[in-house]
C-alpha cells in the first residue's frame, strides 16, 4: 500500500498536467484569435481614415459666430442642412442658441441608434438662462456626448491653452518694472454680472489711495481697441483683472489667455481650479485672501517691490498661452472625427445636459 500511493499520485498528476495543457492550448487560441480580431479592427480603423467613407457632423442650430470657421477635418465634414439629418453620423445641438425646439426633432424609437447626438455649449447655465429649450424634460436622456468648456466633457473646448516654453524668455525684468506707471486695468462690457465682479472692483478701488483700477469697455469710462489695450497692459499697467462673469465649475474664458503673454500680472476671480491650468506662482487669485482689503494690500506690496513683481513675471514667462477660438474649434472638430472613426466608439446616454455644465453659485465675499 505504501508503494502504490506514490504511483497513484504520479498518475493523477500526469492526468492533471494533460488537462491543464489542453485548457491552456484552448484558451491560448481564443485569446490569440481575439487579439487577431482586435488587430484587424484597428487596421480597418486606419484604412477608414483614408477611405471614401465620409462622416457628416450636422449642426442642428449652429451659432452664428461659427459660420466662417473650419468645416472639415479628415474624413469628416460639418453641415447645416437639416434635410440630411438621417445621413449624418453626428448631430450637434447648441444649448446657448435658439432653434433647438422644446423637444427633439424625432422620437427615440424612430432614431438611428448609430447616430451620435452632441450637447454643445461654451456658455454656463447662467448665461443660457434666456434659453429654456434644453431644460425641457423632453431633452433628458437623449444626448450621447457633451462638448463644452469643462475638462470632463467628451469634447473639451477651452478658451485657450498653456504650454511650457522649450526655452525660457530672456528679458530685462528690472526695466519692465521701472516702466510701469499705472496700477491695474479691467476691460469689461457685461455689466452687473452674476459673479458680482462690478461690486468687487468698487470695493477694491475703495482701498486704493495712490492708484486706481482703470475700467475699459462698455462698463467703464475708457474706450479702446483690443490691440491698444494689449499695448497698454504690456507697457503701462502692473495688473490686469481677469474676472469671470459667473462663478461656475471649470469656467474660464479668454480673459486671462488673451493677456497671458503680455508683461502684466493677471488677477483671476472665478470658480475654476486655476492651478490646474496655470503655473501656481504666475498669477494672483482673489480667493486666496480673507477679504478685499487683504488682496489690495498684497497687490500694492507686489507693485512696489521689484523682486516680488519680477518673480511673478519670470514664472509666467516659463509658459505661453495660445489658441484662438477658431483653433480651439478646429481641435474639437478633429476630436469628434477621431471618435467617429473609432471602431470601439463609446456611446453613452447623458441624463441631463444642464447638469453636465456644472454648478454655478453666487460669491459670498461681496
Amino acid at each position: 500500500m505504501d508503494i502504490c500511493k506514490p504511483q497513484g499520485l504520479r498518475v493523477i498528476g500526469f492526468i492533471g498536467s494533460v488537462v491543464a495543457i489542453t485548457y491552456f492550448s484552448f484558451f491560448y487560441h481564443i485569446f490569440q484569435s481575439s487579439d487577431q480580431i482586435r488587430t484587424a479592427i484597428l487596421e480597418e480603423f486606419v484604412d477608414l481614415k483614408s477611405s471614401n467613407v465620409t462622416h457628416i457632423i450636422l449642426w442642428w442650430n449652429r451659432p452664428a459666430w461659427l459660420a466662417t470657421y473650419e468645416r472639415k477635418c479628415g474624413n469628416c465634414i460639418t453641415a447645416t442642412n437639416r434635410g440630411i439629418f438621417h445621413k449624418s453620423s453626428a448631430v450637434v445641438f447648441s444649448l446657448a442658441d435658439r432653434g433647438m425646439g422644446t423637444k427633439p426633432p424625432i422620437k427615440d424609437n424612430k432614431r438611428n441608434q448609430n447616430q451620435i447626438w452632441i450637447a454643445f455649449s461654451l456658455e454656463t447655465n447662467v448665461q443660457n438662462s434666456r434659453i429654456r429649450d434644453y431644460r425641457n424634460q423632453h431633452w433628458k436622456n437623449v444626448f450621447n456626448w457633451t462638448w463644452n468648456y469643462r475638462p470632463s466633457a467628451d469634447i473639451f473646448m477651452p478658451s485657450g491653452r498653456v504650454s511650457k516654453r522649450l526655452k525660457p524668455l530672456s528679458k530685462d525684468y528690472s526695466m519692465i518694472f521701472q516702466r510701469k506707471n499705472k496700477f491695474a486695468a479691467w476691460a469689461v462690457s457685461h455689466c452687473n454680472a452674476h459673479s458680482l465682479r462690478d461690486k468687487f472692483v468698487t470695493q477694491m478701488n475703495m482701498y486704493l489711495q495712490n492708484g486706481s483700477i482703470d475700467i475699459f469697455g462698455k462698463c467703464g469710462r475708457f474706450k479702446i481697441s483690443k490691440s491698444e489695450l494689449s499695448s497698454l497692459l504690456n507697457y503701462d499697467y502692473k495688473f490686469y483683472l481677469a474676472f469671470e462673469n459667473a462663478f461656475c465649475d471649470d469656467y474660464v474664458t479668454e480673459k486671462i489667455f488673451a493677456n497671458y503673454n503680455n508683461d502684466v500680472i493677471n488677477v483671476v476671480r472665478g470658480r475654476a481650479n486655476y492651478t490646474e491650468i496655470f503655473s501656481k506662482d504666475s498669477f494672483i487669485n482673489t480667493k486666496d485672501f480673507r477679504n478685499t482689503s487683504d488682496l489690495v494690500r498684497f497687490m500694492i506690496e507686489v507693485s512696489e517691490n521689484e523682486t516680488l513683481y519680477s518673480n511673478v513675471l519670470i514664472q509666467k514667462d516659463k509658459f505661453q498661452a495660445w489658441g484662438r477660438l477658431g483653433e480651439q474649434y478646429k481641435n474639437s472638430l478633429c476630436d469628434i472625427c477621431r471618435k467617429l472613426n473609432d471602431p470601439f466608439l463609446e456611446k453613452k446616454t447623458i441624463i441631463d445636459a444642464e447638469d453636465e455644465l456644472g454648478q454655478c453659485i453666487k460669491p459670498n465675499d461681496v
